[in-house]
């Protein structure tokens, strides 16, 4: 942070200090005349159906279109993390990574256009995928859901709500001392297990809250750890889709368009996330208040990631093509040649991320006004930080001059044939290796895709005044100042030594085995690449190690993933509330400027771009009680979004195998959106609701993806186009619209029964300059969740099932088509005494797989198995 703004912050935060030490703390408050949410009916949650009273309560009460979640609910489904819960909201789709939600997409907008906030404040967030983008999204995967006590979704913003959400904002809230009992303390224990694997993992929390007799003074202190063994088996396409073949009648070779390699991947992780809470909490009047809090969330992903390649345009030549209308080959026969098939295993030992949170709020109620405040800083470091990969290519000793001095004695690969075929999952067939023969592949080559470390870094500071109105339109004026700063740091490094073939002593796989890996791709049958010989990772390791600590491997900058993003944001927002007999609402404007500065490498020498803008947003929310339980609302604004941390980078990322190089744009402006929002509800019983919405954005700024062929040095996959290269990078120009339909209904019976269910139908398009449109990534059209679930005093059971059409997804390089997606999710929770609960539960019952289509080729790109996970556990309170 520079000098300039450390005075700004500093300035901010004495303010705050002033403003809340500086108050008399013998005055004495009048009648608190206190916002919406203080005339909400108190509810005390116990069980599944008091928590949805509780969050009926939230959305009936709001000015705006929030959605709401208890901890009841969290605890009660199925679900184990925040994002998991949040797919059962209308409007709301999820994520998913390894199996877990990383992030949501909210009313047809991408998942990195939504805030996800922790009590009302950003946190700073890391990725771990080293090939994978820096997007803005808080990942969902490093949040336990124990942890959170509810969870509110911000459809429609208010002036005061934090900008950056196109689709929506999610607050995470947590627990407070003074809020629960003297002394409130459970302890809970699980046992996990991923239908992949036969490991049974153990995990465990305890949470303890204590405050004085008076109720002045509080402390709750949390921590957990989970523990989980899984991952995810793939078929899949790696990089693009190009022509192996041109047709050459002469030749009898028919034009043969195919994926640049075909795998049958094994990823397995030991998955371990831990999380830790401690807030202090003070009351010393009934007027004034003080929160500490600490929050330390950390996740390690130790894995190993096999995958057996067959790489098609390495071949000779191709028979028996079959081409479909799109000009891809459905299905070939590869013929063989140098390096057509490739044994990749690759072993990352040091994946990490980590993120914790420092915050001290303070808030004094006067007479007639109301003054708060916060400072904090959140930090966050991931990535994956060392590794290696091993590539095990089969050859032979009967020699053959392939081009490459490091084959010594001139050794050269004989193999290389399969048949393929890409109309469903992959299946591939070798025509002249045994995959399961270590023996067969005879030379390893070392190298590296690429290690990442991320720094991300958040300061924010802010005070907001209420002043309460005695006036017959107008109850309240709001009025707020926030400081914001955000780091992002982006370090990548490669370690491609020119080539270690020879180097590995008894270069056969065969001396470095661990037998067989078996039993892959349950639900993608027929597959011949379901077993292959395996690497042993510790033996493998253990070498590698050796060399870095002897000199003879060294990793190199990988300049063109090198970056920083620098961000200052200053916000100013006013805000009214009024209410009539028969409305209420609030209306206002937020006004934020942003310093932003990118900082990376052109041609291998520093460049940094920095660019300044501002976004005046305002917004108008209003609720007709058109009966006492018939709510009409309507609501208007303009938001923001900023673009992904990797978009705004300078200079090129050079992939040299592929032949491709992606670059950044500094100069990208943010998204911006004009939207708008009609809905009604019903609510026939305390716990019951009939809803419906209609949602209209209509989106500027947006981001698309340029394509270009430049002649790059060191970028070219082969000799004789050596320096030509693909080369794509983002930019500004396109349009969108998203028009959508959100319908809710829920009901509890007498019988203890009850149901939850929502659709969401989306018609969302993006326009690129050109006029061509597309799907808005990530965005399905359709949309269904359904939960049923049972309680009485001896047991707690729900099953919940999700469902969504095709949706527009990323691919290493292209567009992709994922399949419509369904899962079904269930949990039982046995009361077996007064505070002890046994709990099973089930993510994935039905082990479905994510399919995805290649766009421009109507080929398959992927078919991912996660498989299931099930988990048995007990907790008590006392």
């Amino acid at each position: 942070m520079s000098e300039g703004q450390l005075f700004k912050s500093s300035l901010l935060a004495l303010c705050i200090a002033n403003a809340l030490f500086g108050m008399s703390s013998t005055a004495v408050a009048a009648e608190q005349q206190e916002a919406t949410a203080e005339n909400m009916e108190v509810i005390q949650v116990r069980g599944i159906r008091r928590s949805i009273e509780a969050s009926l309560n939230t959305k009936r009460f709001a000015d705006s279109t929030v959605d709401a979640i208890t901890s009841e609910d969290i605890g009660k489904f199925p679900d184990k993390n925040i994002g998991d819960a949040l797919q059962r909201i209308s409007g709301v789709t999820v994520d998913r990574q390894y199996g877990e939600v990383s992030g949501v997409t909210i009313r047809g907008t991408a998942p990195e256009q939504s805030r996800i906030l922790l009590n009302g404040q950003t946190v700073a967030s890391t990725s771990w995928y080293d090939l994978g983008p820096a997007t803005r999204t808080f990942n969902m995967e490093l949040l336990s859901a124990e942890q959170v006590s509810a969870v509110e979704v911000h459809k429609t913003p208010t002036a005061r709500l934090e900008e950056g959400a196109l689709g929506g904002t999610v607050d995470l809230k947590t627990r407070k001392p003074l809020d629960l009992d003297a002394h409130t303390y459970q302890v809970a224990g699980e046992l996990s297990q991923s239908s992949l694997y036969d490991e049974t993992d153990p995990s465990g929390s305890f949470l303890g809250s204590w405050k004085n007799d008076d109720e002045k003074f509080g402390i709750l202190g949390a921590y957990s750890v989970e523990k989980i063994t899984s991952g995810r088996q793939v078929l899949e396409s790696l990089s693009g889709y190009y022509e192996y073949f041109a047709a050459d009648p002469a030749q009898n070779q028919e034009s043969t368009v195919g994926a640049w390699g075909i795998g049958s991947q094994a990823f397995r992780a030991e998955r371990e996330r831990t999380s830790a809470q401690v807030t202090l909490q003070f009351a010393p009047t009934d007027n004034t208040e003080f929160t500490l809090d600490y929050f330390n969330f950390e996740l390690d992903i130790p894995h190993v990631n096999h995958n057996f390649l067959t790489v098609g345009a390495r071949g000779s030549g191709s028979t028996n093509v079959v081409n479909n209308a799109q000009g891809g080959t459905a299905s070939a026969t590869i013929l063989p040649a140098y390096a057509s098939i490739i044994y990749n295993p690759v072993v990352r030992h040091a994946v990490n991320m980590k993120s914790d949170v420092l915050n001290l709020t303070g808030k004094y109620v006067g007479d007639s006004f109301t003054v708060s405040g916060v400072i904090g800083q959140s930090t966050s470091d991931g990535g994956t930080q060392g590794g290696s990969s091993s590539w095990w290519i089969p050859a032979t000793d009967q020699g053959g001059k392939i081009g490459d001095p490091a084959f010594p004695n001139g050794q050269g690969s004989v193999d290389g044939g399969f048949s393929y075929d890409a109309t469903g999952p992959y299946q591939v067939v070798l025509t002249s290796l045994d995959a399961n023969d270590a023996s067969q592949f005879k030379h390893a080559q070392e190298a590296n895709y690429e290690t990442t470390v991320q720094d991300h870094k958040v300061t924010y500071a802010q005070t907001d005044f209420e002043y309460q109105l005695d006036h017959d339109f107008i109850n309240k004026i709001a009025v707020g100042i926030k400081y914001n700063t955000s780091d992002f740091k982006r370090n990548a490094f490669n370690r491609n030594p020119a080539e270690i073939l020879g180097f590995v002593p008894n270069g056969n796989l065969a001396n470095w085995s661990d037998g067989v890996l078996s039993g892959l791709h349950s639900q993608s049958g027929g597959n011949v690449l379901d077993s292959y010989a395996k690497l042993d990772e510790d033996k493998w390791w253990a070498f590698i190690s050796e060399k870095y600590a002897n000199g003879e491997l060294v990793e190199v900058a990988d300049l063109g993933n090198t970056f920083t993003v620098e961000e200052d944001m200053l916000a100013l927002y006013a805000q009214a509330d009024f209410s009539g007999e028969f409305y209420r609402g609030n209306f206002g404007v937020r006004y934020v400027n942003t310093d932003q500065t990118s900082t990376g490498f052109a041609d291998g020498k520093p460049y940094n771009e920095s660019v300044n803008y501002d976004n005046w947003l305002p917004s108008i929310n209003v609720a007709f009680d058109l009966q006492e339980d018939l709510i009409l609302r309507a609501s208007a604004s303009s938001v923001m979004a900023r673009n992904n941390y990797s978009d705004l980078k300078p200079g090129l990322a050079i992939a040299k195998n592929f032949g491709t190089a992606t670059g950044g744009n500094p100069n990208l402006k943010p998204y911006k959106a004009n939207q708008a929002d009609l809905g009604i509800e019903w609510y026939f019983t305390e716990s019951s609701m009939l809803s419906a919405a209609l949602f209209y954005k209509d989106i500027d700024n947006v981001v698309f993806v340029t394509e270009s062929t430049q002649y790059i040095e060191g970028c070219g996959a082969s000799e004789s186009e050596w320096d030509k290269c693909r080369v794509t990078a983002p930019a500004n120009g396109g349009s969108g619209s998203v028009t959508g339909l959100e319908i809710q209904l829920q009901h509890n019976f007498e019988s203890g029964f009850g149901f939850l269910t929502n659709y969401t139908y989306v018609d969302s398009k993006s326009t690129r300059p050109d006029g061509t449109e597309q799907m808005i990534e990530g965005v399905s059209e359709n949309s269904f969740n359904g939960s049923l679930f049972y309680e009485d005093d001896l047991f707690s059971a729900r099953i919940a099932y999700n469902w969504r059409s095709e949706y527009l997804g990323v691919g290493n390089i292209q567009n992709v088509l994922n399949d419509s997606y369904q899962q079904v999710d269930a949990s039982i929770i046995w009361h077996a005494m007064e505070n002890l609960d046994v709990s099973l539960e089930g993510v994935n019952l039905t082990n479905e797989v994510v399919q995805s289509y290649d766009v421009k080729y109507g080929l398959t790109q992927n078919t991912i198995e996660f498989g299931s996970r099930y988990f048995v556990g007990a907790s008590y309170k006392f």
